[in-house]
């Protein structure tokens, strides 16, 4: 049996009492292609689509703002839902909300935005997309469009339980689930995960990890509907589909029960070793941060740091470069051997910025096997007495 340790207090989306909102939603329809902006995608803040599933309901899906979910929240959303006819030919429909119809969507805890689309059919596939816009409708200046997600729910399987798409942390895929019927159903007496992937020749290799009673139940959440679990035995080049399952105390499949859909984690040579950045803060001399290397800062120390510090202005995306390596990256260990601090002296009060780090050699290339931080931002000075330009 694999044991794995629970990531407790997340706060899993609220899907109830949305059902009412389809008044509010402005629906465009078109019967060929619509071009997709490449360049948006290639933008690093797009919007953050966590989870699409199939529940009793329609289609869930939650969302949050780029940077980690601590980007300014816009004044609306805009949510496209695309699938192929039956002469497939291509159907896209954009769902609009602005004002106190975006407000209604936000979560208990004011993190997530969700949605239920109870519009959509049972044995259709379709794919999801979020993008911030202005009360006007028109696109948000400096976001972009989320990833793709894609879901088809099966009319047979209403009943599956519901699981997120995995997330690249630092210790491994995070992901979580819920019961079957948007949870309503009885908690099963345990779960089994089934992790796959191929290997170097092709071939699919399965592996399950179940867990029991009090080791069910310490993956529940702060809401105990749902159950959060980190793949901490995964390795960072392998792309993983993982689905799980109700069972009993014996291990056996809980009758009535079926499997949720598959769901990927597409972490290849990305985030799992990603070194770890604090939120930066203003003070009087600059802006002040400090990181640590991947692994929760027990990874080997690098030669050296390289920081970038980006913000946006009227000709699109300011990005500036700053290199510590060798003598000049050991200083900034100020604290203890395992923390770097720095502090940005040559930022401008009256700008937004954000910062990542990464870890590099001595004569400035890229550390191989590590990679950047998440994206970190600083707001500018808040204080009214801003000194002028």
């Amino acid at each position: 049996m694999w044991i794995a340790q629970a990531k407790m207090g997340q706060l899993a989306p609220v899907y109830a009492g949305l059902a009412g909102i389809a008044a509010a939603i402005l629906i465009t329809m078109a019967g060929a292609a619509i071009a997709r902006d490449a360049s948006a995608n290639a933008l690093l803040d797009r919007a953050e689509l966590g989870m699409v599933l199939c529940d009793s309901a329609g289609v869930s899906m939650s969302w949050s703002t780029e940077n980690d979910g601590r980007a300014t929240a816009p004044d609306g959303w805009k949510v496209e839902r695309s699938h192929r006819n039956s002469e497939r030919n291509p159907v896209v429909q954009t769902f609009t909300f602005i004002g106190d119809d975006a407000d209604a969507l936000l979560t208990s805890n004011q993190e997530y935005w969700d949605w239920v689309d109870t519009s959509a059919d049972r044995d259709v596939r379709y794919t999801y997309r979020v993008r911030a816009i202005n009360a006007d409708g028109s696109d948000a200046d400096g976001r972009s469009w989320s990833r793709n997600a894609l879901v088809e729910c099966i009319s047979d399987d209403i009943d599956e339980p519901g699981i997120s798409e995995p997330g690249c942390e630092d210790n491994g895929p995070s992901m979580f689930w819920h019961a079957q019927d948007g949870s309503s159903t009885e908690a099963p007496e345990g779960w089994k995960v089934e992790r796959s992937h191929q290997d170097s020749e092709g071939n699919w290799v399965v592996q399950t990890f179940t867990f029991i009673g009090d080791e069910a139940d310490a993956l529940q959440t702060v809401d105990p509907a749902y159950w959060d679990w980190v793949d901490t035995s995964a390795r960072r080049s392998v792309d993983y589909q993982y689905r799980v399952r109700a069972i009993n105390s014996d291990g056996t499949e809980t009758a009535g029960r079926t499997w949720s859909r598959y769901a990927a984690a597409i972490c290849a040579g990305g985030n799992l070793d990603r070194p770890g950045i604090s939120i930066p803060r203003r003070q009087a001399n600059g802006v002040a941060m400090f990181w640590h290397t991947q692994n929760r800062g027990e990874a080997k120390a690098p030669d050296g740091w390289k920081v970038e510090r980006r913000h946006w202005n009227a000709a699109g995306w300011v990005v500036k470069t700053f290199m510590f390596t060798c003598e000049n990256a050991d200083a900034l260990q100020t604290y203890n051997d395992k923390y770097w601090d720095w502090v940005d002296t040559s930022t401008d009060l009256n700008v937004d910025y954000t910062y990542r780090v990464r870890a590099i050699n001595c004569d400035g290339s890229d550390m191989e096997g590590r990679t950047w931080s998440r994206r970190a931002p600083v707001e500018g000075c808040p204080c009214d007495d801003k000194p002028s330009r």
